[in-house]
């Protein structure tokens, strides 16, 4: 499905704001994405992991369900880089509620049965944690050279290349860039009132399988317009 998003960038409307990662002191396009993989040799540059016992999340930290009050299950840790706009935040961390199978609305990103967590210092440390249901095998990550995603757009616009085509080679796990959606855009809107959060992370079913249904998506997104560590949301789409 064609997001807003990409729907804007079509018509040659782009993101204001071009972000600035400190750690690396490069501009990150908004519209530059990164297509994420398995890190399978000591050559790879490790961006984060899906899976696995979180690092640096103590057990006072661990989130819980708003709606059943379970411990919820780690998804994915990815970190700030050249890659990754977290502004200012070093690491992303990804919780999902699955204690009731579904019946806390996990898909939803104001329900409080998912949770996105943007830490401040990159800890790598282990520390213990509340038993949960689900537990996924962890995959470190790597990722691809960037694609520019606003020069794919122009010539949808330009070309006439179809963009069912177009957002079908972007229907993969990424970082950056806009949303592929599989049945509607979703796309959470700035509490501020001033317009839609920015995609952070972009997660199939294919690297690892998350409990999400089969063919499944799942989107993390950063308010622009927040500071805080609660800018972060999780919306995730049947396939």
């Amino acid at each position: 499905m064609i997001g807003a998003a990409y729907n804007r960038l079509a018509q040659g409307v782009t993101w204001v704001r071009t972000p600035r990662h400190p750690s690396v002191g490069v501009h990150i396009s908004p519209w530059h994405s990164y297509r994420l993989r398995k890190a399978t040799s000591e050559a790879d540059s490790v961006v984060g992991a899906y899976g696995g016992h979180p690092r640096g999340i103590r057990s006072h930290e661990w989130p819980r369900c708003e709606v059943c009050s379970a411990p919820m299950c780690h998804m994915a840790q990815l970190d700030a880089g050249a890659w990754l706009d977290l502004q200012g935040f070093e690491r992303m961390s990804l919780f999902i509620c699955h204690a009731t199978g579904g019946r806390c609305e996990d898909w939803d990103p104001w329900k409080g049965a998912n949770k996105v967590i943007l830490q401040r210092v990159r800890d790598d440390n282990l520390y213990d944690g509340p038993p949960t249901v689900r537990v996924y095998r962890r995959v470190r990550l790597t990722v691809d050279p960037p694609i520019d995603e606003a020069a794919l757009m122009r010539d949808v616009k330009e070309r006439g290349l179809p963009m069912s085509r177009v957002l079908d080679a972007l229907r993969h796990d990424k970082l950056g860039g806009g949303a592929v959606w599989l049945m509607g855009d979703d796309t959470p809107q700035s509490p501020s009132g001033k317009g839609p959060m920015r995609l952070a992370l972009q997660m199939t079913t294919d690297i690892v399988t998350f409990d999400i249904t089969r063919g499944g998506m799942a989107y993390a997104f950063i308010d622009p317009l927040d500071a805080t560590d609660a800018a972060g949301r999780l919306v995730w789409q049947g396939g």
